[in-house]
């Protein structure tokens, strides 16, 4: 009972918040109140009229019937003729169980005017023992429904370039109707979409009913039409400094609105509404707080290097001579580069001209070059010239080209670039060497090249020049060449050159020394210098080292229509590359290739998909590898049938490969070749009842002897001999 009347009350409600001004659309849309229902009496009605229904026995029909009137303004003022409306329940035989009530905008309702709905007094879902009344409102045009807006006083999107920042965000709930809401329900998240930093509530008017790091939920009461609730929420954000971070805030209303919808009849033009006071809706948005967008995807490393192409190196210069520089700047690395600038410094000083480019020419360093480099771009060429003065012959001059930049964080960063020229002292032999070896990795057998080359920077000739060398005798042998050489004289801007080519014997790691050069200078005399020495200086000689087993063979004997396998194991125990292998086999006829092979290889391995062929009275196989580095392996399998009776067979005839230069080739002795004899079922069931027969004769015979007396000799017992590495 005390259900039915929290329904009766929430009925009224609804009712009573109903607006008195129409709210139809401009396409006359009308709308049905469905499941309506009332305790005997008074309630209110949509427009301003009130509707009064009791439940009555007729003694003339013997029957119970609703009775309704509807009166506007007092109810001195009924709008219906007549007594009202009847609608019978039960006991009335035929008579009717529903009765319709037209309302319109005259009362009474016979003078006529527009209908604004009609109600349908239903006695047979009506209820004598709840004094109930069952009704529905049909084309009314007045809507039962409710709606709530969500006003978020803050932008859909916001962009920060702080590294973090204080955010209110301003929110209204408002009931723009036309119908009551009973209850709303306020859920609000946050978090990081994308980037870096975090995202927190520091404040919230009201406060929660309950909350975590990331969400808040709020409860309110029912709001009438046109009322609203307000909240003010305040979040700490950012990723702070150069940095990307991408923040939602998300909100979610849920709100009651006492009314389902059911759907749109079409015929009718009407929106269908059924009662349920539990019916609800729902109403979101949210806002995104963005910081650092710039940085968004940076990673913020860009490498700017200094490129050199005149001159490319140290040099050497007489004394009142020019000298021109030409260089530009590349960005190599992942990220923009800003602010790139350029300072040369020479140090003795020495006062530079800059020649290029045209925007610059005639200023001094420093200079802006760009005020962004992109990843992969470059700068125009720099230009600029120093003049060496007289009289500085001796005197070591360091140029140094600076090209400091920024990243998009703001992060400093430099590029340099040393020059180092000596001025030459008149009369004085000076005298460079070099040494360079061919390749620092020379397989056994193969060769390599040695250079050493002497030239004079100086101004006058070295006398009595003696180019001396030496290298590791246990691992190589000179082939070609020698290792010594003499000039009577070397005249400035001279070349003398000594090569000479080695052989390595065995495998090993060597290290060669410097070449040594004497020679006589005019002034200072007998002098000795060593080579400089460019990579390599150590040099491994390799030797790879094949080794080869079988896997799988096939048995002796196998049935026809029978399948075996076959594997072949290589892998490279050595330390250098096996380059080119070859693996050559054939087998007979008689076998039948189920599958191609198949091929496990190791890591490093480079192998093409073996090819076989058909040939007269066999099958030919190859496999061919491009590679083998050292400890790579490769295996075959191979998948075969038996299709014929007899003896058939298979055979490696070659393994070869290459030493990693390819010099010199390889090859494995190959002496694997397996056969088996291929029987019928009923052979193979013969060959074992004969075993079997002369076992049990063999038996019988030792049985019968010794139990008759009969002695077997077995001869001199022989001592424990060792035959190779077995005993015997």
């Amino acid at each position: 009972m005390g259900m039915k009347l929290k329904l009766i009350t929430l009925i009224m409600v609804c009712i009573l918040s109903i607006p008195s001004l129409p709210n139809a659309s401009a396409q006359g849309v009308r709308y049905d109140w469905l499941g309506l229902m009332m305790k005997e009496g008074t309630i209110d009605l949509p427009g301003g009229y009130k509707l009064q229904a009791k439940i009555d026995f007729i003694g003339g029909v013997a029957a119970y019937a609703v009775k309704a009137q509807v009166y506007k303004g007092s109810m001195d003022n009924p709008c219906l003729t007549g007594g009202g409306a009847w609608a019978y329940m039960e006991g009335g035989g035929t008579l009717p169980t529903r009765a319709e009530i037209v309302v319109k905008e005259n009362c009474p309702f016979d003078k006529g005017g527009n209908i604004l709905y009609r109600i349908i007094i239903k006695g047979d879902e009506s209820s004598k023992e709840n004094k109930t009344i069952a009704f529905d409102i049909i084309d009314s045009i007045y809507s039962p429904d409710a709606n709530l807006t969500l006003n978020i006083g803050f932008p859909k999107s916001k962009e920060y370039d702080a590294a973090s920042s204080q955010v209110i965000i301003p929110v209204t709930l408002r009931n723009d109707g036309p119908a009551s809401i009973s209850w709303v329900k306020a859920l609000v998240t946050w978090g990081r979409l994308e980037g870096e930093g975090s995202i927190n509530l520091t404040q919230s008017v009201p406060s929660p009913s309950y909350s975590t790091s990331s969400s808040a939920n709020y409860t309110f009461g029912g709001l009438d039409v046109n009322k609203s609730y307000s909240m003010s929420l305040t979040f700490a954000a950012g990723p702070g400094q150069y940095k990307y971070g991408n923040y939602s805030v998300n909100f979610l209303v849920y709100y009651g609105t006492k009314f389902r919808y059911e759907g749109f009849n079409a015929t009718r033009n009407v929106k269908i509404f059924r009662y349920d006071p539990s019916a609800s809706k729902v109403v979101s948005d949210s806002v995104k707080l963005v910081f650092g967008l710039k940085y968004k995807g940076r990673v913020g490393n860009p490498l700017v290097s200094v490129i050199a192409e005149r001159p490319t190196g140290d040099m050497e210069v007489d004394e009142g001579a020019p000298i021109s520089f030409s260089f530009y700047l590349q960005n190599t690395g992942a990220d923009s580069a800003y602010n790139v600038t350029i300072r040369v410094n020479v140090n003795p000083d020495l006062p530079t001209e800059i020649t290029a480019p045209s925007s610059v020419a005639g200023r001094s360093f420093p200079i802006v070059v760009t005020g962004e480099m992109p990843p992969k771009a470059r700068s125009d060429k720099v230009e600029f010239r120093i003049v060496v003065p007289k009289g500085s012959g001796g005197t070591i001059y360091r140029v140094n080209i600076t090209a400091g930049y920024f990243d998009i964080r703001n992060k400093y960063y430099e590029a340099t670039r040393f020059f180092t020229i000596t001025v030459r002292q008149p009369g004085i032999s000076k005298l460079y060497v070099t040494k360079t070896i061919s390749s620092s990795t020379v397989p056994v057998n193969g060769t390599i090249e040695v250079n050493v080359i002497v030239s004079n920077n100086g101004t006058a000739a070295a006398s009595k020049v003696t180019i001396e060398d030496d290298f590791p005798r246990d691992l190589f042998k000179l082939v070609s060449g020698d290792t010594k050489l003499t000039a009577s004289s070397l005249s400035p801007g001279g070349v003398l050159a000594l090569s000479y080519k080695l052989r390595a014997v065995r495998d090993g790691i060597a290290t060669f020394g410097s070449a040594k050069v004497t020679y006589v200078d005019p002034q200072e005399g007998q002098k000795t210098i060593l080579s400089s020495m460019k990579s390599p200086v150590v040099v491994t000689i390799v030797k790879p080292e094949l080794s080869v087993r079988i896997e799988d063979i096939p048995p002796n004997v196998t049935n026809v229509n029978s399948l075996i396998q076959f594997s072949i194991y290589m892998m490279n125990k050595g330390n250098g590359d096996a380059k080119k292998l070859s693996v050559e086999m054939e087998f007979s006829p008689g076998l039948y290739m189920v599958n191609p092979p198949t091929l496990d290889k190791g890591e490093g391995v480079v192998c093409d998909q073996p090819t076989w062929e058909p040939r007269e009275g066999s099958v030919k196989l190859v496999l061919s590898c491009d590679t083998v580095k050292p400890q790579g392996f490769v295996k075959m399998i191979l998948n075969l049938k038996t299709q014929t009776t007899g003896k058939q067979w298979i055979r490696v005839n070659s393994i070869s490969y290459l030493t990693p230069d390819g010099s010199s080739k390889i090859s494995v002795p190959a002496a694997y070749s397996y056969s088996t004899v291929v029987v019928t079922p009923f052979e193979t069931r013969v060959f074992y009842l004969s075993i079997f027969t002369f076992s049990v004769l063999l038996v019988a015979m030792f049985v019968i002897g010794v139990t008759r007396g009969f002695s077997i000799s077995l001869g001199r017992r022989m001592g424990r001999r060792r035959v190779g590495g077995f005993e015997g």
